[in-house]
């Protein structure tokens, strides 16, 4: 069963008095699974928003707790663009700026995922689009490099996301959007500014690279 508790169980079968009845009865609301999971981060991926308030009605619990890739509920409630969610972990104290294992914020991930919404969320309650993840990734290269215009735009004009940050081997969002031909990005990135002549590692301009991928 994974080393799944009672109340795992209970949350799986969105058993909403079940949840209730154990959490009276002393359940450890941080009993993890073998995957890590606490009952909040399964609440916060099945989308159970009703379960996940009940669970962070309880003092003890722990808004932050973190599942073997490292992710809080924040971070599976922004993957899932679940914005209710969010909304409820960032009212309950969940810290918005947490890494996983491979140093993405919750906004991290909302960007390589598509979820505006969230992104959206995210960005009117602070959250600090600059931090740099795994090999110096931002939210903006996830964004561009998986072709999500809408959050690209608002990423710069709102949050004021370096539009010519560089990654660990140098490439800027402009080199990642022109590496996977998501020219509508790349031309949005242009007119907010961005370098065309700023070189990677291995001296490639974005249109080198737009070149060789094209």
């Amino acid at each position: 069963d994974g080393g799944d508790s009672l109340l795992h169980h209970a949350i799986t079968l969105n058993n909403e008095e079940a949840v209730k009845f154990l959490l009276l009865n002393n359940a450890n609301p941080n009993l993890a699974n073998s995957r890590g999971s606490t009952p909040l981060h399964l609440a916060t991926e099945k989308h159970l928003k009703p379960l996940a308030e009940i669970l962070l009605g309880r003092r003890s619990t722990n808004a932050n707790a973190k599942d073997e890739d490292q992710y809080t509920a924040l971070h599976w409630a922004a993957q899932n663009g679940d914005e209710a969610i969010t909304r409820l972990l960032l009212d309950r104290g969940a810290a918005i700026n947490e890494t996983d294992g491979q140093g993405r914020t919750p906004a991290h991930v909302a960007c390589q995922h598509g979820q505006e919404n969230v992104i959206r969320v995210l960005l009117s309650r602070g959250a600090d689009v600059r931090v740099k993840g795994k090999d110096n990734w931002t939210a903006l290269h996830f964004a561009a490099w998986q072709g999500h215009l809408g959050i690209v735009k608002l990423l710069v004009k709102q949050a004021g996301a370096d539009v010519n940050g560089q990654t660990t081997d140098g490439r800027t969002a402009l080199h990642l959007a022109s590496q996977r031909g998501q020219y509508r990005v790349a031309r949005i990135l242009i007119e907010l500014g961005a370098d065309v002549h700023t070189t990677s590692t291995g001296a490639n301009t974005p249109l080198h690279v737009a070149a060789e991928t094209g």
